[in-house]
């Protein structure tokens, strides 16, 4: 799963559109968000909401929200690159990002799983 994560962040890296083009400094999460399956549809709502959201956060260079197809269509997969370490910092301590957690925390169906990261 980590693996595929890994690949699609950097599919859309190369092809994506959207996609900001990467600079040094740029820090990245990469969320796996398993919803409890009877949460999907209430889940799924708050997580496109976030995602419309921060857009415009001066901190967010690019927010996507990929949603799992088959069996698993209530595991999402939230990439966010952010302008620094610090720019990510003060964004999750924001009053949006609290909300959000907040609302989304009772649909989840395992733990909040975020990975951090730069460029080497």
């Amino acid at each position: 799963m980590y693996y595929l994560t890994f690949f699609l962040f950097i599919l859309m890296a190369i092809d994506g559109p959207a996609m900001a083009v990467p600079s040094i400094g740029d820090f990245y999460a990469i969320v796996n968000v398993d919803l409890m399956p009877s949460d999907q549809v209430e889940g799924k709502k708050i997580l496109i909401n976030y995602r419309d959201e921060v857009k415009q956060n001066p901190n967010v260079r690019f927010i996507s929200l990929i949603q799992q197809k088959d069996n698993a269509s209530n595991h999402f997969i939230l990439m966010e690159t952010f302008v620094s370490e610090a720019g990510y910092r003060r964004f999750i301590e924001s009053d949006t990002v609290r909300r959000f957690r907040t609302a989304l925390y009772p649909h989840l169906g395992s733990p909040w799983d975020e990975r951090l990261g730069s460029q080497p």
